[in-house]
C-alpha cells in the first residue's frame, strides 16, 4: 500500500505511479478536477446568496407583460394625489427590507417605472428571514413577479408551496404547487346562501338589533390586512407581515382598524392580518380560494392592481388582503374565531355566508351587500354595521334590540350615484330584500351626494313617520340625525354602512332604546 498523510488522513499515490496511468484516465481525472472546482465555486455563490438557488438557463424566459393594469388603479383620481404619493413613497425609509421592497413597488407600479432590481431584496429575505412567512410572502412574489421580469418563478413557487405547508396553510400549498404543472386546470365554484325569514301571520311588530356576538378574552381574531395592519394608499406601512399578533399599538385606527381596535380595548384579543392570497382568473375576474383548493369568491379588481399585488398569467398574489373573499382558507387554517374585513361585494357575501357555516363569526362594518345575507341559516354569527360595548370582561357586538310596527312608515335612504356615493343605498337594498318577506309601508328617499340625510328627515317629517333607515359616514349626518333623535324618544334610526365611519358608536351609546342595525335574524311578534 502506498504512503499514508497521517496529516490530512488522505491516501496518496507515489509519483512514479501516475508514469503507469493510460492517458484517457488522466483526462478523465483532469475533468473530474475542473468539475469538482465548478461546483465548489457553486456552493460559493450560494452560500454568498444565503442559500438561494441559481438561475440556470431553464428559469430565463421572455419577460411577460402583467396581466392586470396597474396604471388603471388611479383612473378616477386626482392626478395631484398620485405624485404625491409617488414623492412621499420615494423618500420613504424604514429598517425592515421587507417593508422597504414593498415600498419601492409601490413606486413602481404608481411610477410606471418597471424596477426589477427590486427582486434582490426579496431573495435576501426568502433565504434568510427567521420568520416563517415573511420567507413565504417573499418566495410567493419572487414566483409570481418573476415572469415580468424575464424568470419563469417555477423555483420561487416550489419554495412558496413548500413553506405554506410548513406554515399549515394547506390549500394555498397545494394549489402553489400545481402551478408549476402546466397542465393544471385550476377548479372554480360558486357559493349559494341558504336564507330562510318565516313571519307568523299574526305578526304586528318588526324588532331589528337583537342578534349580538360575544368575545371573550384570548378569542382568535382573523382580519384583513388593508385598513388594519397597513394601507399604502393612506401612507401606512409599518407593520412588519410576521406570524406574531398584531399589537394593538400597531393597529390602524380608522375603519375596519378601528372597530378592531375598539374590540381589543375592551378584551384581550389576539389578531392577525391574513396577507398572502392565492387568486385564479376565469372570464375576466378574479377568484380567491377555499379551503379545499377551489376558487369560489370573487375578487374587486381594484384589488388586484394594488402594487403589492403580484400576478402572473392567470394566477396571483395578494399581499395587501382587503375583502372578506380573500380571507377564505387561512381564516379556517388559522383557526380564526372571528373574522373581520370588509362585506362591499357579492362575492365578500357569498365569503361570509361560506365561513358561517364552518362556525366562524364575521364583522363587515363595510356592509352594503348585507341583504343577500337576510335570514341565512348557518351557525356562526354575522352582523354588519352594530353597536360595540363592553359588558363584564367580554366585548359584546349588536344586542341593541329596537321595535317597529308593521304598519307604521319606514323612510328609507337611496341612491342611485356611482362610486363613492353608492354606499348610501345600503338602507334601500336591506329594506327592499325584507319586503320580499313581510309587507311593509316604505318610503325611498334618493340622494346624490354626501351630507343629503336631511332629504330623509324632512320627508320623515311630511309623513309624520319616526323610522329612518339611513347612512351616517360624515360629521353634518351625525349632526343632523342627532338632533332629530332628541326631538323626540319615539324617534327610532337603523344605521347602514356606518361602522367604519366614527359616527356610529357614539349614536349607538348616546341613543340605546332609538338606534339599532340592519339585524340578518330580524325578529317579528
Amino acid at each position: 500500500m502506498g504512503p499514508h498523510n497521517y496529516v490530512s488522513g488522505e491516501r496518496r499515490l507515489p509519483p512514479q505511479a501516475f508514469e503507469k496511468i493510460p492517458i484517457r484516465i488522466v483526462k478523465k481525472t483532469v475533468a473530474a478536477f475542473l468539475a469538482g472546482l465548478l461546483v465548489g465555486a457553486c456552493a460559493a455563490y450560494l452560500l454568498l446568496r444565503g442559500g438561494e438557488p441559481l438561475r440556470f438557463a431553464s428559469d430565463q424566459i421572455a419577460p411577460q407583460p402583467a396581466p392586470v393594469c396597474y396604471s388603471c388603479f388611479w383612473q378616477g383620481y386626482d392626478p395631484k394625489f398620485r405624485h404625491e404619493l409617488i414623492d412621499f413613497y420615494s423618500q420613504y425609509q424604514s429598517s425592515d427590507p421587507l417593508v422597504m421592497a414593498d415600498v419601492r413597488y409601490v413606486v413602481w407600479r404608481a411610477s410606471d417605472n418597471p424596477n426589477c432590481d427590486v427582486r434582490a431584496a426579496y431573495r435576501d429575505l426568502a433565504a434568510r428571514d427567521p420568520d416563517l412567512y415573511r420567507r413565504l410572502a417573499a418566495s410567493a412574489i419572487l414566483a409570481f413577479s418573476g415572469p415580468e421580469c424575464g424568470q419563469s418563478g417555477t423555483r420561487d413557487m416550489r419554495r412558496a408551496s413548500s413553506l405554506a405547508g410548513k406554515a399549515g396553510l394547506k390549500a394555498e400549498s397545494v394549489v402553489l404547487d400545481h402551478m408549476t404543472d402546466r397542465g393544471y386546470q385550476p377548479q372554480f365554484g360558486d357559493v349559494n346562501i341558504a336564507t330562510s325569514i318565516v313571519v307568523p301571520p299574526s305578526a304586528k311588530t318588526l324588532v331589528l338589533g337583537e342578534n349580538a356576538l360575544q368575545i371573550t378574552p384570548g378569542t382568535r381574531i382573523g382580519t384583513q390586512v388593508d385598513r388594519v395592519g397597513r394601507d399604502w394608499l393612506s401612507y401606512q406601512m409599518r407593520w412588519d407581515l410576521t406570524e406574531k399578533p398584531l399589537p394593538v399599538s400597531a393597529m390602524l385606527d380608522y375603519h375596519e382598524g378601528a372597530l378592531v381596535r375598539r374590540i381589543a380595548g375592551f378584551t384581550p384579543v389576539e389578531v392577525y392580518p391574513l396577507f398572502g392570497s392565492v387568486v385564479a382568473q376565469q372570464g375576466g375576474k378574479w377568484y380567491g380560494l377555499d379551503d379545499t383548493g377551489v376558487f369560489r369568491f370573487e375578487i374587486l379588481g381594484d384589488k388586484m392592481q394594488y402594487p403589492t399585488t403580484h400576478a402572473a398569467g392567470r394566477y396571483g398574489w395578494i399581499e395587501d388582503t382587503h375583502g372578506i373573499s380573500a380571507l377564505v382558507p387561512q381564516a379556517i387554517e388559522r383557526h380564526a374565531q372571528v373574522v373581520v374585513g370588509c362585506g362591499d361585494s357579492v362575492g365578500k357575501a357569498k365569503a361570509e355566508f361560506y365561513l358561517a357555516q364552518k362556525g366562524i363569526n364575521v364583522l363587515f362594518p363595510g356592509d352594503r351587500y348585507e341583504d343577500l345575507l337576510l335570514g341565512y341559516q348557518a351557525p356562526g354569527v354575522l352582523l354588519g354595521t352594530a353597536p360595540v360595548r363592553k359588558i363584564g370582561n367580554n366585548a359584546v357586538i349588536g344586542g341593541q334590540p329596537v321595535k317597529f310596527a308593521l304598519s307604521e312608515p319606514i323612510v328609507v335612504e337611496d341612491t342611485k350615484a356611482l362610486f363613492p356615493v353608492q354606499y348610501y343605498d345600503a338602507p334601500a337594498r336591506y329594506f327592499r330584500r325584507l319586503h320580499q318577506f313581510v309587507p311593509l309601508h316604505l318610503d325611498y328617499v334618493e340622494v346624490d351626494a354626501p351630507n343629503q340625510i336631511g332629504r330623509v328627515l324632512a320627508r320623515a317629517g311630511q309623513r309624520r313617520a319616526t323610522a329612518v333607515a339611513v347612512r351616517v359616514a360624515t360629521e353634518p349626518e351625525y349632526k343632523d340625525l342627532k338632533s332629530w333623535l332628541q326631538a323626540s324618544a319615539q324617534h327610532r334610526a337603523i344605521l347602514f354602512h356606518s361602522g367604519l365611519y366614527p359616527y356610529a358608536q357614539p349614536l349607538f351609546s348616546e341613543f340605546p332604546q332609538q338606534v339599532t342595525f340592519g339585524d340578518l335574524h330580524p325578529r317579528f311578534e
